[in-house]
C-alpha cells in the first residue's frame, strides 16, 4: 500500500517540543534555576521516545499492504488535544498503542484500577497506562464520529517497551491482562485481532480518506518553550556553537568560524545556531537580530552569511525579514 509510512515518514522524528528542549539545554546556563526542570523533562521524554522506537522496530514488520501506521498523532477534540503514541489503521479495525518505557515492577490492582510502580525498593502510584490507552481510543472514536467516518472497532493496548520491567496483576484481573503486552509480542496481539474479523469494515477508498483526514488534522505540540519555562531571550547563551567541542561562542575571522578552545575552523558552523534561534527565540529574524545573536561583527558579513542559506523572506532591503523554512 503506497504511503503506508505517511506519518512515520518522519522516521520517528522527535517532536518540536523535544527539539526545543534539547536546544534549550545547550543554550541555558547550568546555574539557571530552570535548568534542572528542563533537563528532567527532556530525559523523561527521551526515555519515552526510545521506548517508542523499540516498538516501531516490530511494527515495521507488519505487512505493508494491510496497515497504515501513525506515530505521535495529535488531534483536537473540540476542547483539548489528545495524542496517541501509535495508531494502527487497517480495513477491519484501528488500534491505539500506549507505550511506556519504565524500569521497575508494575502492578495492576483490580479494585481501584490503580497501577503501582516499584523501583529501588520504593513504591509509588503512577497513571494506569491501560486506562490511558482506553481513554485515547474513546476520544478517537468520538473524533471520527464527529468527522462523519464510518463506525468500526477501535482496540487499545498498553505496550511495555522496557525489557527490565516486570508486570504483575492481582488475581482475577483478566480484563486488564487482555490489554497488556510487551513490545516483543505486540505483533502476535495484532495478528490475533486481525484473525478475529472475517470481513472488512472499510473499503480502500474509505481507508484512504480516513488516512488523509487524520494526517490533515495532525497538530504537533510546538510550544513557545521560553514562555513555557518563564524564561526570556536574555537567559539564552548567544553565539555560534562549535560543532566539535560544543563551546559557545566561536569567533568569525577571515571568512570562517574559529573555535578558541579546540581550534576548529568552519565556514558553515552558523547554520545549526540559526536553527537554534528559530527553535527557541522566534521563527523569524532581521539581519540585525541574527548578527547580534551569532556575534557577527558587521551587518555586511551578516547579509553574506544569510544569503548563502537561501532562507525564505518577506520585505525588501532594510525591512527584510527572514523566516524559518517549513520542514
Amino acid at each position: 500500500m503506497k504511503g503506508m509510512m505517511c506519518l512515520i515518514a518522519k522516521e520517528m522524528r522527535m517532536t518540536p517540543r523535544m527539539e526545543k528542549l534539547e536546544t534549550l539545554i545547550r543554550r541555558l546556563s547550568e546555574l539557571n534555576p530552570k535548568y534542572p526542570e528542563v533537563v528532567a523533562e527532556y530525559k523523561r521524554r527521551m526515555a519515552g521516545y526510545r521506548g517508542e522506537k523499540s516498538v516501531y522496530f516490530y511494527l515495521c514488520m507488519l505487512p505493508e499492504e494491510d496497515y497504515y501506521i501513525f506515530h505521535g498523532l495529535r488531534l483536537f477534540d473540540g476542547q483539548f488535544y489528545f495524542q496517541m503514541d501509535f495508531l494502527l489503521l487497517c480495513a477491519t479495525f484501528a488500534m491505539v498503542l500506549e507505550v511506556k518505557n519504565v524500569a521497575g515492577e508494575l502492578t495492576f490492582e483490580k479494585e481501584f484500577n490503580q497501577t503501582l510502580c516499584k523501583r529501588n525498593g520504593e513504591e509509588e502510584r503512577v497513571k494506569n497506562p491501560v486506562l490511558q490507552a482506553k481513554i485515547q481510543a474513546k476520544k478517537l472514536k468520538v473524533w471520527l464520529r464527529k468527522h462523519n467516518c464510518p463506525e468500526f472497532p477501535i482496540h487499545y493496548f498498553f505496550v511495555n517497551s522496557n525489557e527490565r520491567t516486570f508486570i504483575k496483576t492481582e488475581p482475577h484481573n483478566d480484563q486488564m491482562i487482555l490489554h497488556i503486552c510487551n513490545s516483543e509480542n505486540v505483533l502476535e496481539k495484532i495478528e490475533q485481532i486481525r484473525n478475529y474479523y472475517k470481513k472488512d469494515k472499510l473499503d480502500k477508498k474509505e481507508l484512504k480518506k480516513m488516512k488523509r483526514l487524520l494526517l490533515t488534522n495532525h497538530t504537533p505540540d510546538d510550544p513557545n518553550i521560553l514562555k513555557a519555562y518563564e524564561l526570556s531571550p536574555k537567559d539564552i547563551i548567544t553565539g555560534v556553537q562549535c560543532p566539535d567541542c560544543f563551546t559557545i561562542p566561536m569567533i568569525y575571522k577571515g571568512g570562517k568560524w574559529c573555535c578558541l578552545k579546540c581550534n576548529l575552523m568552519s565556514k558553515t558552523a552558523h547554520a545549526p545556531s540559526i536553527n537554534d534561534y528559530f527553535l527557541i527565540i522566534k521563527p523569524s529574524f532581521t539581519n540585525a537580530e541574527i548578527c547580534e545573536f551569532l556575534h557577527i561583527p558587521t551587518i555586511h558579513i551578516g547579509q553574506k552569511i544569510i544569503k548563502s542559506m537561501n532562507l525564505p523572506y518577506t520585505g525588501t532591503f532594510k525591512n527584510r525579514v527572514y523566516h524559518q523554512p517549513k520542514s
